[in-house]
């Protein structure tokens, strides 16, 4: 639902090795859940990911200018259960 898309990829860094550098600084955040914040773009509204109460950014890999690095590919899939039945996403090697 975040994305609006039926599947997302993001990569997760510990909260401390991520530095927010841009002109806006850090992302504007709306509280999602009880252990984690949405971020957003405050210019555009773009979402960029979540940060988590626990010590992980998760960023979307459509955020970053080299989306298509092999240390970007996705290893493994989150809420498989709450899919589509009909969708199937599979990791390739």
């Amino acid at each position: 639902r975040h994305t609006g898309s039926l599947t997302a990829t993001w990569v997760e860094f510990a909260a401390d090795a991520v530095e927010w550098i841009g002109p806006g600084g850090m992302p504007t955040l709306f509280r999602s859940s009880e252990k984690s914040s949405r971020a957003f773009c405050l210019t555009c509204g773009s979402t960029i990911g979540a940060v988590d109460d626990a010590p992980v950014v998760a960023l979307l890999t459509g955020v970053f200018d080299k989306p298509n690095l092999k240390s970007l590919k996705p290893d493994t899939h989150s809420y498989k259960g709450s899919r589509p039945k009909w969708w199937h996403p599979e990791v390739s090697p």
